[in-house]
């Protein structure tokens, strides 16, 4: 994570934080230290006493605080955050507007998972409709934004904190809210339509419930596909598959009238322009309304009447319409004014209003820098090989008013790709942090096996789960994994051809396979991943093949003596970055009888404008959604019935293929073929058993029936998320032992199959120049070590090092390769020691220094070792014992 937040200035270089022992606080103002109860015991009555009282002042502080917090809830989906009602005493002056304009920049809070709204786009950049909107009021006004992404939930805290100057997030005004906060103007007003055809028995859409069950069409990028995914299909009320994607609206509303679909949701204009063309009536509306406004600090007039000015401007200018246009798919013609703001008064209670709780303190959390991987905000994203453990640390600070004790924890919250979790599991805070004081928090991670650059995002969570402050996040780089050695030249044989039309294609291509076996008993022909007992092919035949990756094909042959011979040729493909991409096909099952039916289902993403399913016989399916499903019902004669799915976009084509074989019927009379309920995994391997260390091994596997997600773990730790249904990955090991690889396949109501195989790793000979070698450290990072102090690092051929830091003893995993070194899963003791003065922060900057190495060399070939940051900084100098 770069430090793009930019939530400290020139004093942060300044003033380097003194470390204070095992639980990693740190304390921008010196000298009281504070240690867990363990260590403050036996520290003496005088450090006891002051923070003995510095915790009461503390608490005060809170107490005080929280007479201004209230319960406040922003989205209506179910979720709440505090936020502080801090409007300005009497007499007191309103500097909001002064404030931002002396320092030039507007802080803006918000939440980027909210797509259309407010989302992380392909840089990895804030982008959506609500960012754009605050980015042209912050220019109307002279000065810079300066976007911090936050939970939800804990904007309200930020606002009363002080550490942030307005809140924009799809933040609906209520009347309750305005109670505790204040809002700029309207800025945008929406409403859905709920659209069935005519002949459709649906009479209302009343509530969400009445969609369960539904083949339901929306707009891809929509908030209406926000919300349905979020509220109906990830809230476990409907199928995955019952929610259709298109790109455009206009083809769900094709398909509603030709009653592939059941409901279309769109915008309530959108709707009627429809409903006047005929075919289609309004069945439901007003169940997500938008009324959205920007939430500042009560009392903070002199900057709402600024930010309100310049609403005004955008609006009469036409500015919020065309963003409209471009961020929500929201036509010329289907964008409400908001109306000119009007005084109104309170409505007066029938009853006498219950006080809100005060709260006792208020959770924030700020992010201060990186220790390590630094990705320079997501543009250079450092690489990190498959499948390798390693360790991503960040400097944090409490800036709330409550104590972080060991309740609190830093989770996985999203990632911009299945996968950016890295097996990295909920880590709780050690120790006791106070408010105002800074934290060096580290999570253990593991590389996933495909390449690509992974962004993963954290988020701090209290006792009671509740999510607040600055979101982090760690960005790596998975480099492709080492060629593997290409097979042995085959043996010609004069009973077996085995021929493809070109094996060197672009991305979204396809070849064709011929073949003509003689005499023999089976044949099979099958692509890497896929079971060949599902693939009989005829002794003479062809087959087109539309591989998305570089993929070896296989013909298996057995002969009548019993024995088999096998043809393999890989076709490379050359990826096609702008087309669209096909995550998901496949026609199930993969064998019917005569008269029975084929599920075919597809997810298409990118940019796309035109989806076709078809087969050899006829277009299924034309201008199909980008995701979704059908079914086929064969016709009246044993075949293969080859299904193709083409997406056409503006960057190019991406095409793929299934085939199912259809056989005579075991009865006279054939019956529809019922959806697959059970995931199926029909192979799973992983080559070889066996292996040396920095070896590799080849997984393969395939899965059919109902199977939805595939996931692949290794000892217990995900390597491979939302894997293809067939496919195959590398993994090269550094470390001996013994390795189970487990492979999940799971269908959308959570029904899953697993299956494991283990591999042996056994110690290579030591390759690198370190093992075996014990050092004393000299310097750190630039300066001596204190004098009287002893520290040690001892590198173990099985890939460990352990040593003494000076007080406490450690332990670690490393790789050393090339003059490149990786040191992960760190852990320490936990003891205090006084002498000499100084040890405890020293210690503390070298567990720090050893986290952030990332190269090694010995200068001049000499006893003396050197290690650097990924700066190119000089951070810790050893000599050989």
């Amino acid at each position: 994570m770069a430090n793009n937040l930019e939530d400290y200035g020139p004093e942060y270089e300044e003033t380097q934080p003194v470390f204070e022992d095992d639980t990693r606080v740190y304390d921008s103002d010196p000298p009281e230290q504070y240690y867990t109860l363990d260590e403050a015991n036996g520290s003496g009555s005088e450090r006891s006493g002051i923070s003995w009282l510095l915790i009461g002042l503390i608490a005060l502080a809170a107490i005080a605080t929280g007479l201004l917090i209230y319960f406040f809830l922003f989205r209506d989906d179910g979720g709440g955050s505090a936020i502080g009602s801090t409007a300005t005493p009497p007499g007191a002056t309103d500097d909001s507007w002064n404030r931002v304009r002396n320092s030039g920049r507007l802080i803006v809070g918000t939440s980027l998972d909210y797509p259309p709204f407010a989302y992380r786009n392909a840089q990895f950049q804030p982008d959506g409709f609500d960012i754009a909107v605050i980015s042209e009021i912050a220019n109307r006004l002279g000065v810079g934004t300066e976007i911090k992404d936050m939970a939800f939930d804990s904007l309200g805290s930020a606002l009363n904190l002080g550490q942030v100057d307005v809140a924009i997030a799809a933040i609906t005004v209520t009347s309750e809210r305005e109670e505790l906060v204040d809002f700029s103007n309207i800025y945008w007003i929406g409403e859905e339509g709920i659209l069935a055809s005519n002949g459709s028995d649906i009479t209302a859409i009343i509530t969400l419930s009445d969609m369960a069950g539904r083949r339901v069409g929306v707009q891809r990028g929509s908030v209406y596909e926000t919300w349905l995914q979020r509220d109906l299909v990830d809230s476990g009320m409907t199928q995955p598959g019952n929610l259709f994607v298109y790109e455009t609206a206009d083809a769900a509303v094709r398909d509603l009238r030709e009653q592939r679909l059941d409901l279309v949701v769109l915008d309530r204009q959108v709707a009627d322009t429809a409903v006047a063309q005929g075919g289609v009536r309004i069945v439901g509306g007003g169940l997500n309304p938008q009324r959205y406004a920007i939430a500042l600090r009560n009392g903070a007039d002199s900057l709402r009447i600024q930010i309100n000015s310049a609403l005004t401007q955008l609006q009469n200018e036409g500015r919020i319409a065309l963003l409209a246009q471009q961020y929500l798919n929201a036509g010329p013609g289907t964008i409400i004014t908001p109306p000119a703001p009007t005084a109104t008064s309170a409505a007066q209670p029938t009853t006498p209003p219950t006080q809100p709780t005060a709260a006792a303190c208020v959770n924030g959390m700020r992010f201060i820098a990186d220790l390590n991987l630094d990705d320079n905000n997501m543009q250079s994203p450092p690489p990190v090989s498959p499948g390798q453990p390693f360790s991503k640390g960040w400097r944090i600070q409490n800036s709330g008013t409550c104590a972080w004790t060991t309740a609190y924890r830093l989770v996985f919250v999203s990632g911009n790709v299945p996968g950016a979790s890295m097996g990295g599991q909920p880590t709780p805070i050690q120790g006791f942090v106070p408010a105002g004081n800074q934290y060096d928090m580290f999570v253990n991670l593991v590389a996933p096996l495909s390449p690509g650059i992974y962004q993963g995002i954290w988020q701090m969570v209290d006792e009671q789960n509740r999510p607040f402050g600055d979101r982090i996040w760690v960005g790596i780089t998975v480099p492709a994994a080492p060629t593997a050695t290409p097979p042995p030249t085959q043996t010609p044989s004069p009973s077996i051809q085995f021929t493809v039309d070109r094996n060197n294609i672009l991305q979204g291509e396809c070849v064709t396979f011929t073949w003509n076996v003689q005499n023999a008993t089976a044949v099979y022909f099958y692509a890497q991943g896929e079971a060949w007992q599902n693939n009989q092919v005829p002794p003479q035949g062809n087959r087109v093949a539309c591989p998305p990756t570089t993929t070896t094909y296989f013909l298996r042959v057995l002969w009548p003596n019993g024995t088999v011979e096998e043809r393999q040729i890989a076709i490379t493909v050359r990826p096609n970055v702008n087309a669209p991409t096909i995550a998901q096909f496949v026609a199930s099952p993969s064998q019917v009888t005569v008269g029975q039916c084929v599920t075919l289902q597809w997810d298409v993403q990118g940019s796309v404008s035109r989806v076709t399913v078809s087969n050899q016989f006829r277009v299924i399916w034309d201008n199909a959604p980008s995701r979704g499903n059908t079914q086929d019902c064969t016709g009246g004669q044993p075949t293969t019935i080859e299904y193709r799915l083409q997406a056409t976009g503006p960057g190019g084509q991406s095409q793929a293929l299934d085939h199912v074989s259809v056989v005579s019927p075991a009865t006279a009379t054939p019956v529809p073929t019922a959806p697959p309920s059970q995931p199926i995994i029909d192979s799973f391997s992983v080559t070889p058993s066996q292996i040396q260390t920095g070896q590799c091994i080849q997984i393969v596997w395939s899965t059919s029936g109902a199977t939805w997600l595939v996931r692949l773990l290794r000892n217990n730790v995900l390597v491979l998320d939302n894997a293809a249904l067939s496919g195959s990955a590398q993994d090269c090991l550094q470390f001996a032992g013994s390795f189970t690889y487990q492979l999940v396949a799971s269908t959308t109501s959570g029904q899953s199959e697993s299956r494991t195989q283990s591999v042996l790793v056994t110690e290579a000979p030591p390759s690198n120049p370190l093992a075996g070698k014990t050092f004393d450290l000299t310097d750190l990072n630039g300066q001596p070590v204190l004098a009287g102090t002893v520290t040690t690092i001892t590198f173990n051929a099985d890939g460990t090092l352990n040593g003494s830091a000076g007080c406490n003893n450690y332990n670690a995993r490393y790789t050393a390769n090339n003059g490149q070194i990786t040191v992960s899963e760190l852990t320490t003791t936990n003891s205090y020691c006084s002498e000499p003065p100084g040890l405890m922060g020293q210690e503390g900057a070298y567990i720090n220094a050893l986290r952030a190495a990332v190269t090694y060399e010995f200068p001049d070939r000499s006893t003396q070792m050197v290690m650097r940051n990924a700066a190119g900084q000089d951070i810790l100098r050893y000599i050989l014992k």
